[in-house]
């Protein structure tokens, strides 16, 4: 039966492997998140300093390390930002469908495991988020293998070694992420099944080896927050990048979030109904089935599903929110839905859902190709341009006809066989197809690629109210005047920057007006990130401005204009 799990695991592996790695290479960063994260390792690799991380210069508080040193160390290895960025989501999601399955198949049966990892590669979120360079993909890495370890120990054990384990894992995730502390939580209905008598494992709480997972959290923990907090000390700037990471980033963000700020109910009404599809659509069956399994004391329903609750409440208490927060609790949902998967198959309504939902993600590509390509011009301010808005409308046509073919000659017999091919040809065909289709207007690339275009090698740019992604592939001389700073701020410094020495221009947004800068002696870029870019060099200044406008000239001490409350997106 071991070797049958094993056969089945690999093919399954396989699988998961050619969907998460299509395309690895052919894009580059994309915003909101990606190119911060990229400029991050590129930086920590360029200058050395892994210890503390820096966007242009200035310190960056918003999150641990840990993601930042994979993807340096990658970089280092491989010379490729493009695959150093998306390849720890590769990682990540082949460990955790592993986990997922083999704990399914402790918990259960062999073939019931396998079906808790099939679930968990036919979910959207993911196979999207798996394939996006986010720190969310290592996070529910450590999230899983956290849980997999408590649960051998609380539900299969007692198992000391994989509590241990499981705390070292907590630990990791604390430093991707302030949030790995959640694997803990399955504590909560852990100890309500042990009052009331449920089948859970059991052992004195007077055992002093159940300090070993915390005292192996604080260990994790402590190798980073030492070493940071020695290399901090005595430096105005990096103590306020010390407070900031363990207080503002953490206690203050939880309380009194700043940015995404959303309802209690948000990620029920607007992410999960999405982004956990199809098993959101299964939970007319789903729903009654764990009830039963409830009502039987079934604690392996109870712990992982109660913990799945616990980990949605915590994040609906935060006043911010974003879908990717509730992607470390997916893994509970796949184990708990592969328990009843083979079951549900059978029940013509699943069916019927696992033929519609391919074939009208097929049907909605090729519905938005015709009318992308019989009327471009109402796509322009998306896709900025035809000959892209042309190459991406075909590729999701080939993808949506291809789709729809497929489901039409599976949907009598082989229907879970024709959802599979239908969302592999949908996920390969977007990364192979549609992604590098849109690589260079998604990734900045295209506009900064036509501004160096029109300059001098030797011109030097200043950025104002920068993207992190034109920082990223500008290759020159460049400057910038402080990150997250008040773009209003920022441009006086960039004007009297600009007036210091010949040979400079400012890139800068049309958003921002100044009465000093003459409208029509400068000179348009393009269009990125839903806003025009215009080119300002000494000829742009009014008369009187260049002789007001005091010359100063930028170091990181002037850059440090960032605002400590603005939000990374992340």
């Amino acid at each position: 039966m071991n070797r049958d799990f094993n056969r089945h695991l690999a093919l399954l592996l396989l699988a998961a492997g050619l969907v998460l790695l299509a395309g690895l290479g052919l894009r580059d960063a994309w915003p909101a998140d990606e190119p911060r994260f990229a400029l991050i390792a590129k930086q920590i690799v360029e200058s050395g300093n892994w210890l503390l991380p820096q966007v242009g210069g200035i310190p960056y508080p918003d999150k641990p390390p840990l993601f930042f040193w994979l993807v340096a160390a990658l970089y280092t290895l491989t010379g490729s930002l493009r695959v150093a960025l998306l390849l720890p989501g590769v990682i990540a999601g082949l460990g955790v469908l592993a986990l997922v399955s083999d704990l399914g198949r402790r918990l259960w049966n062999a073939q019931t495991g396998i079906w808790c990892g099939v679930t968990l590669l036919a979910s959207v979120q993911f196979v999207y988020q798996m394939k996006m360079g986010q720190i969310d993909g290592l996070l529910c890495l450590w999230t899983t293998l956290g849980l997999y370890g408590l649960c051998r120990h609380l539900l299969l054990g007692p198992d000391w070694r994989w509590y241990g384990i499981a705390g070292l894992s907590a630990g990791l995730g604390i430093i991707t992420k302030g949030v790995g502390f959640l694997p803990y939580l399955v504590f909560i209905p852990y100890l309500f099944a042990a009052r009331f008598d449920w089948p859970v494992s059991r052992h004195s709480w007077r055992d002093r080896r159940w300090l070993l997972a915390p005292a192996a959290t604080l260990a994790v923990v402590a190798a980073w927050l030492v070493p940071m907090l020695v290399a901090t000390a005595g430096n105005a700037e990096w103590l306020a990048y010390r407070n900031d990471i363990l207080f503002h980033q953490t206690l203050t963000r939880f309380a009194a979030s700043w940015s995404h700020v959303k309802p209690f109910w948000y990620l029920f009404s607007n992410a999960i109904p999405w982004l956990w599809l199809p098993i959101t659509l299964l939970l007319p069956w789903l729903v009654p089935a764990w009830w039963r399994d409830l009502r039987q004391k079934d604690a392996r329903i109870l712990l992982p599903g109660g913990w799945l609750l616990l980990v949605l409440l915590f994040f609906s208490l935060s006043s911010g929110k974003r879908s990717l927060y509730i992607f470390p609790a997916l893994p509970a949902l796949a184990l708990i839905t592969g328990y009843h998967a083979s079951r549900l198959l059978s029940r013509a309504g699943v069916q019927r859902i696992l033929v519609a939902l391919p074939l009208i993600i097929g049907l909605i590509s090729v519905a938005g190709a015709i009318y992308a390509l019989m009327n471009p011009h109402q796509v322009e301010q998306w896709l900025i341009n035809v000959p892209t808005i042309i190459r991406t409308s075909l590729a999701l046509l080939a993808i949506g006809f291809v789709m729809s073919g497929t489901i039409a000659l599976t949907r009598r017999r082989r229907v879970m066989a024709g959802y599979a091919i239908a969302m592999g040809i949908f996920w390969i065909g977007a990364s192979l197809l549609v992604a590098p289709a849109l690589n260079d207007i998604r990734s900045g690339k295209a506009l900064i690629a036509a501004m160096q275009a029109k300059l001098e090698p030797a011109t030097e740019i200043g950025f104002v109210a920068w993207p992190e992604q034109f920082l990223l592939h500008w290759q020159g001389k460049e400057t910038h005047f402080g990150y997250r700073r008040d773009p209003k701020q920022e441009l006086p410094d960039a004007l009297s920057w600009l007036t210091a020495a010949p040979g400079r221009m400012i890139l800068l947004p049309d958003t921002l007006q100044d009465p000093c800068l003459d409208p029509v002696l400068l000179t348009t870029v393009g269009r990125a990130h839903r806003r025009n870019w215009l080119l300002a060099d000494l000829s742009a200044l009014r008369p009187h401005c260049r002789q007001a406008l005091a010359p100063i000239v930028i170091s990181d001490a002037k850059r440090d204009g960032q605002s400590r409350g603005a939000d990374s997106g992340s």
